[in-house]
C-alpha cells in the first residue's frame, strides 16, 4: 500500500479528487455560509490563546509558514500559541517557539470519527484568535472556522467564507516574502527565509551517521557536497543524469552523499553500484534525521523540492538545479547560494567546483 500511495500516477489521483472535492463543498457552502462582515485588527486585544493553522502535507509549504511562529509569537506576546499542521511534517517545526501541536492525517478520509473529535477537542480549547496562514486557501480558512475561533484571520481569497477579519491578499516576487508581508498587516515582522532548528540529540545521531559513512573520522565531521536526488516528477531530473554528477564530482575529489527519499528508492542499487568507491547513497532517514544531516553540509545540492527550502532554513550555500522559470519563486537566495535554469550535467559540476565550499570540500 505504501508504494502504491508514493506511486506519481496515485498522487496525481489524489490531487484531483482533492481539488473536485474543494470544488463540490464550494458549491454547497455558497447556498449556507455566506461571507461575514470583516472586523478590524482593533478587536484583537487581551488574546489568551492563538491557533496558526496550515494542514499542509508538502515540506516546502509547512516550513515557509515557520517565519509566521514568531510573528505571532511578538504581535500576541503573552498567549499560548499552537499548531494546526499536516501529520508528516508537523516534526519540521520542533524546538520552535509553539506550546502544543496538532496534526491532521490523509488517514481521516477513512477514519471521519478522527478528524470529529480532533476540531471537537480544538473547539474546547476556546481559542481567540485563529490564523490562516496558507494566505487565501480554501482548506486553510475552513479548518480555521471548525476551530471554533472567535477571530479567524487570514488573507482574502478562497477562504474568505470563514474568515471574520480578513487581511489584503499578499502579492510578492518570492513565496519568502509572503509571511513578511502577512506578519506586517499585524503589526509585526518576521524572517524573509525558513525557520529551522536542529536539536542537540539530533546533531548527535547525525554524526554518528556521518561518521558510518566516512564522512566523521575521529569525530570531526569533514565538509561534504549532500546531493537530493527526488522532488516533483516535473522537477526533478532523470536518475542517470544524478548519477552522472555524482560520480563527476566523486572523480574530482570531492566526498560526496547522495540523499534518496522514499519515492527514489526503486533506483536506490543502481545509484549504490554506479557510485561505489566514488560516492556516498544515503537512503531514506526520519524527517528530522534529514534534516539533521544536512545541516552539517557544507554544500547542498538539489532540484526545487521540499528539502531545498530545508537547506534554506538551515542557511547551508545552496545550488538549486530549476527546470522551469516558475520555480523562481521558491528559489534560494542567499548571498553563496546559486541558481540555474534547466543546466547541462557539466553546467552544474562546473557550478559546484566553483563555488567557494568546494575548496574545503575536496579530500
Amino acid at each position: 500500500m505504501a508504494r502504491i500511495a508514493h506511486h506519481p500516477a496515485a498522487q496525481r489521483l489524489g490531487r484531483r479528487l482533492g481539488h473536485l472535492g474543494k470544488r463540490l463543498l464550494g458549491a454547497l457552502l455558497d447556498l449556507v455560509l455566506p461571507v461575514p462582515a470583516n472586523q478590524s485588527l482593533d478587536v484583537l486585544a487581551g488574546v489568551e490563546r492563538v491557533l496558526l493553522v496550515r494542514p499542509n502535507f508538502r515540506i516546502g509549504n509547512t516550513l515557509i509558514t515557520s517565519p509566521l511562529i514568531g510573528a505571532l509569537r511578538q504581535r500576541f506576546p503573552a498567549a499560548q500559541l499552537d499548531y494546526l499542521g499536516g501529520d508528516t511534517t508537523m516534526s519540521l517545526l520542533r524546538h520552535l517557539p509553539i506550546d502544543h501541536g496538532y496534526a491532521v492525517s490523509r488517514r481521516f478520509v477513512a477514519r471521519p470519527w478522527q478528524f470529529a473529535a480532533l476540531f471537537w477537542r480544538l473547539r474546547r480549547n476556546r481559542y481567540d484568535v485563529a490564523v490562516e496562514a496558507g494566505m487565501g486557501s480554501f482548506s486553510g480558512g475552513m479548518y480555521t472556522w471548525l476551530s471554533g475561533a472567535r477571530w479567524r484571520v487570514g488573507c482574502t481569497g478562497k477562504g474568505d467564507r470563514f474568515l471574520n477579519l480578513r487581511l489584503p491578499a499578499v502579492a510578492t516576487e518570492h513565496v519568502y516574502d509572503s509571511p513578511v508581508a502577512f506578519a506586517r498587516h499585524l503589526g509585526v515582522d518576521c524572517p524573509a527565509h525558513p525557520v529551522y532548528r536542529v536539536g542537540d540529540d539530533e546533531a548527535a545521531e547525525a554524526e554518528s551517521v556521518l561518521r558510518g559513512l566516512g564522512f566523521a573520522p575521529d569525530g570531526v565531521v569533514l565538509p561534504f557536497v549532500a546531493v537530493f536526488v527526488g522532488g516533483h516528477q516535473d522537477k526533478r531530473w532523470p536518475a542517470q543524469r544524478w548519477l552522472e554528477l555524482a560520480r563527476s564530482l566523486g572523480a574530482a575529489g570531492g566526498r560526496v552523499a547522495v540523499f534518496l527519499g522514499p519515492e527514489e528508492m526503486h533506483f536506490a542499487q543502481r545509484m549504490a553500484d554506479g557510485l561505489a568507491g566514488v560516492a556516498q547513497v544515503v537512503p531514506p532517514r526520519p524527517l528530522r534525521l534529514f534534516g539533521a544531516l544536512w545541516a552539517r553540509a557544507a554544500l547542498i545540492v538539489t532540484p526545487d523540492s521540499g528539502p531545498m527550502h530545508l537547506a534554506a532554513g538551515l542557511a547551508v550555500p545552496t545550488i538549486a538545479v530549476l527546470q522551469s522559470a516558475g520555480s523562481f519563486i521558491y528559489r534560494p537566495r542567499r548571498a553563496h547560494d546559486v541558481v540555474l535554469l534547466r543546466p547541462s550535467i557539466e553546467e552544474v559540476a562546473a557550478a559546484v567546483m566553483a563555488h567557494p565550499a568546494w575548496a574545503s570540500i575536496r579530500t
